[in-house]
C-alpha cells in the first residue's frame, strides 16, 4: 500500500501552484496585506456518531472547518475540497465541494480527509489534514474469537463472533460459528498457505475504541496478511510492509506488536524488526529487510510480549545461543524528535539479587524452558495504591548440576520493574520453587501451557494425561501454590490449544473465560474461578462445526491488556 499517495498529490498541487505563481507573476504582483485563511478545526458530528473510529458505512459524516481570517476576509473567494484516501484499498476520491461536508460513507477501512482551501481571486491555497475515521461493513463483527487451523493441507481462517444475551434472567451463550471465513471476505481468494499463528495489533496511538488489524502468518499460498480485526478483509501483504516490497527468505513463526515496535521471528532464529513512526497511522515505518544483529550475536527460540497494561511495554526474546533472556525495548523519539532514538534495541535482561533465588536470566544453561508467557501482575506502590506490573511465568526443567530442583520441573516468576537510580530496566524475581513433587507426572513436555493473562487469578492451566485430552489447572499465587487439579477430561481427544480473552476477566462471579481448542477441530469455552479448583469445571459452550487441525485460536475484542 501507498501510504503516501495524498501527501504526493498535495505535493503535486502545492507545486503546481507556486510553478504558476512564478511564471505569471513576472515581478509585478504585490503580495503584501494579502488576506489569509488558517483551519484552527473542525465541528463534527462525532459525537452523535459514537466516534469516527467506529463508524459503519453508510454511517453520515459532517464537518466544518473553524477558520480564522487574517486581513480582510471579504476580499478573499473561497472554494472548497474534500478529498479522502482510503488507507485500506487505496482509493483516492472527492467526497464534496462547499465549506460543509455532508458525506455518506461508502467505503471501508482507514479513511484520512483532507480539506483543500483555494482563494479563487489570489490561487493562495492551503491543505489541512486532520480528520480520520475507520468505517466498516454492516458485516462487522464487534467481539469475536479468531480460529486459525489447518483443512486439506492449506490455511482455514474462521470466526466465532460472540451473539450472546440475556434471555429471561439467564445470560446465554452463544457463537455464530463462520467457517472458512477469509475468502468470503475477500471476493473468494484462499491463503493458501500453511497456517503457523494469528495475532492481534493495534494503532499506538488511537482511541481504546478504534478497530486494530490482524497478522496471519502463514508459508506459501499468498503469504502471510494483515486483517482489518471487524470486517476481516485483507489490508496488506506482509511484503509490502518490508523497505523492499519482498519478504526475506524465511519462514516466519511468531510476531509482537507494541505500540512503536513491531518484531517478527523467523524459523531459523532471526528477528526482524521495524519502529513505527506515527502512532495514529497504520503501516508507518517499515521493517529492516536483514534480521537484527547484536554483538557476539544471538538465536532466537521464542517471544514473549509483554501485558499491554503493565507499566512498561516492550517484547522479551529467549536466546538460546548463549542461554539467556533478552528484552527488545519498545520506546522510542520518532514521533517526537524524528530519529530512531531507543525502539528496538536489544538488551541483556539484568536479574536483581533476592534471597533464595538461585536462576538468573542471563544465564539459562540447562534450563528447558516448556513454557514462557506474561500476565500483568500487582504491586503496592509508595504511595499505598496498587498498580500494574508486567510479569512473566516460566515453566521449565532444572537440569543444573548442583540445583536443589535439579531434574524436576519447576516454575519461575518475575515482574519487570525500571530502575531510576541504576537507570536500568530489571527482572526482579517472585517466585521460584518446584512443581508439587506428587504431580510432576502431570506435565508433559509435549503438552499445551497457558497463564491467566488477570495477575488477579495467577493459574496455570497446562493439558496432561493420555494424549494431552485432559485439562488441569494450578493456583501458583503463595509461597506454595495449590495442588493441580484436573479441570476437564476431553476423553482422548488432544488438546492443541488454550487461551483466553484479553484481559482474562470475567466478573467475579463467573472468573475468567477460558477456551480450549482440540485436535478434532472442535472448542470448548469455560468460565473459571477460584472455586472450581475444587469442583471441577463444565463447558459454558461447544462448538456445533468441525474447523479442521485447529493451530491456533485468539480473542479478538477491543481491550489492549492482551498477552
Amino acid at each position: 500500500m501507498n501510504v503516501m499517495k495524498i501527501h504526493k498529490y498535495i505535493w503535486c498541487a502545492v507545486v503546481m501552484f507556486f510553478l504558476y505563481g512564478c511564471f505569471d507573476d513576472k515581478g509585478n504582483y504585490d503580495y503584501t496585506g494579502i488576506p489569509e485563511v488558517k483551519v484552527l478545526g473542525y465541528i463534527t458530528n462525532e459525537e452523535e456518531l459514537g466516534s469516527f473510529w467506529a463508524l459503519t458505512v453508510g454511517d453520515v459524516v459532517k464537518a466544518e472547518p473553524i477558520l480564522e481570517y487574517t486581513g480582510d476576509s471579504t476580499a478573499l473567494a473561497l472554494k472548497f475540497e474534500w478529498i479522502a484516501e482510503n488507507g485500506t484499498t487505496d482509493e483516492l476520491k472527492t467526497i464534496g465541494f462547499g465549506k460543509k461536508l455532508v458525506w455518506e460513507t461508502d467505503m471501508g477501512g482507514f479513511i484520512r480527509v483532507s480539506l483543500f482551501i483555494t482563494d479563487t481571486v489570489t490561487g493562495y491555497q492551503i491543505i489541512h489534514e486532520e480528520l480520520a475515521m475507520w468505517p466498516t461493513s454492516s458485516e462487522s463483527t464487534s467481539e469475536a474469537w479468531m480460529v486459525l487451523s489447518e483443512v486439506d493441507g492449506k490455511a482455514c481462517f474462521s470466526i466465532l463472533e460472540d451473539v450472546s444475551s440475556w434471555e429471561g434472567g439467564s445470560y446465554v451463550y452463544r457463537f455464530r460459528e463462520l467457517v472458512d471465513y477469509y475468502p468470503i471476505q475477500n471476493d473468494g481468494q484462499e491463503l493458501g498457505g500453511r497456517p503457523v499463528k494469528i495475532m492481534n495489533h493495534w494503532l499506538g496511538g488511537g482511541s481504546s475504541s478504534a478497530p486494530g488489524m490482524l497478522l496471519l502468518l502463514q508459508n506459501g499460498g499468498i503469504g502471510p496478511v494483515y486483517m482489518g480485526n471487524q470486517d476481516y478483509r485483507r489490508a496488506l501483504y506482509l511484503k509490502d510492509d518490508f523497505m523492499n516490497g519482498v519478504l526475506p527468505n524465511v519462514n516466519f513463526k511468531d510476531a509482537v506488536a507494541n505500540s512503536k515496535c513491531h518484531v517478527l521471528l523467523s524459523e531459523d532464529g532471526g528477528i526482524y524488526l521495524k519502529a513505527v513512526e506515527n502512532l495514529d497511522v497504520w503501516f508507518t515505518g517499515k521493517y529492516i529487510d536483514v534480521p537484527a544483529t547484536i554483538e557476539g550475536g544471538m538465536k532466537i527460540d521464542r517471544l514473549i510480549r509483554m501485558p499491554y497494561s503493565g507499566d512498561i511495554s516492550g517484547t522479551f526474546a529467549i536466546d538460546v545461543l548463549h542461554d539467556r533472556l533478552l528484552y527488545i525495548q519498545n520506546e522510542n523519539d520518532l514521533e517526537y524528535e524524528g530519529v530512531w532514538g531507543d525502539a528496538n534495541a536489544i538488551t541483556e535482561v539484568f536479574t536483581e539479587s533476592v534471597s533464595g533465588i538461585t536462576l538468573a536470566l542471563n544465564d539459562l544453561k540447562d534450563i528447558d524452558i516448556l513454557y514462557c508467557g506474561s500476565y500483568v501482575g500487582k504491586v503496592e506502590s509508595e504511595s499505598g495504591h496498587p498498580r500494574n506490573t508486567a510479569d512473566v511465568f516460566m515453566l521449565y526443567k532444572d537440569n543444573r548440576a548442583g540445583s536443589a530442583n535439579v531434574g524436576q520441573y519447576c516454575i519461575y516468576t518475575f515482574l519487570f520493574a525500571h530502575d531510576y537510580d541504576l537507570w536500568i530496566n530489571k527482572a526482579i524475581p517472585k517466585i521460584e520453587r518446584a512443581f508439587p513433587a506428587a504431580f510432576q507426572y502431570t506435565i508433559h513436555e509435549d503438552g499445551q501451557f497457558f497463564v491467566s493473562p488477570n495477575g488477579q487469578y495467577e493459574f496455570l492451566f497446562f493439558s496432561s494425561g493420555a494424549n494431552n485430552s485432559e485439562l488441569w489447572g494450578y493456583i501458583f499465587r503463595g509461597t506454595g501454590g495449590t495442588d493441580p487439579i484436573k479441570l476437564f477430561d476431553f476423553g482422548g481427544r488432544k488438546i492443541t490449544r488454550i487461551s483466553s480473552t484479553e484481559s482474562g476477566n470475567g466478573t467475579s462471579a463467573m472468573g475468567m473465560d477460558l477456551t480450549v481448542a482440540l485436535e478434532t477441530g472442535e472448542i470448548y469455552m469455560f468460565n473459571v474461578n477460584n472455586s472450581h479448583f475444587g469442583t471441577g469445571i463444565t463447558p459454558k459452550w461447544m462448538s456445533t462445526k468441525n474447523y479442521g487441525k485447529i493451530i491456533d485460536i485468539r480473542y479478538d475484542g477491543p481491550a489492549k491488556n492482551a498477552i
